[in-house]
This record gives C-alpha cells, structure tokens and sequence, in this order.
C-alpha cells in the first residue's frame, strides 16, 4: 500500500495533543518548506498559508484510508494542499481554506 507523504505543522506533532489522530502513521524526520509559506496563529491553532519563510515541522507516511479521517478531524476551516520541502520533495499539508487579511 502506497503512503501519503503528510507534513504537519502544528498539533499533530509529536508530544503535542493531537498527535494520536496520526495512528500508525510512520514518522519520516523533521523537516521544512521552502521559503514560500507561514503559520498564521488562529487562536491556539496554527495555520498554513502562502508567505515567504520557511516553515518547520514533521514528515510522516500516512495510510490512505487515514487522510479523510484527518480531513474531517481539522474541519473545513483547513484544506490539504501540496506543500514543497525544502529538500525538493513535496507532502500534503493543510492549509487554512481562506488566508487570513493583513
């Protein structure tokens, strides 16, 4: 079975409160985006959304039938988009559905 490459960001890190929705998701290592993202801070809940930083966070193997339980679980506020890494690959992340004005 083929893995999702998901890069998370926020609560779904490891020792954070929402790591457990992962289940069996294999942890890859640590890693960041290229320089064409941010983390908007909505409340206590992070956020992606276009910019010009890198953003660190965590690389994981995800099962398939997993993803829309973790669709559902960060609600239609966030939307899974592709995201590239500063190593070339690329992983889906979820971004904010509307960035934020500024």
């Amino acid at each position: 079975m083929t893995r999702v490459r998901l890069f998370v960001y926020g609560s779904l890190r490891r020792g954070e409160r929402h790591h457990a929705e992962l289940g069996d998701a294999v942890f890859l290592g640590v890693v960041t985006t290229v320089a064409h993202y941010r983390v908007a801070r909505l409340g206590p809940y992070p956020a992606l959304v276009s910019g010009s930083a890198s953003v660190a966070g965590e690389l994981y193997a995800v099962a398939p039938d997993l993803m829309p339980m973790l669709d559902a679980f960060e609600g239609p506020g966030y939307v899974r988009r592709l995201v590239r890494l500063s190593d070339g690959g690329d992983a889906e992340a979820y971004f904010l559905a509307e960035a934020p004005r500024e």
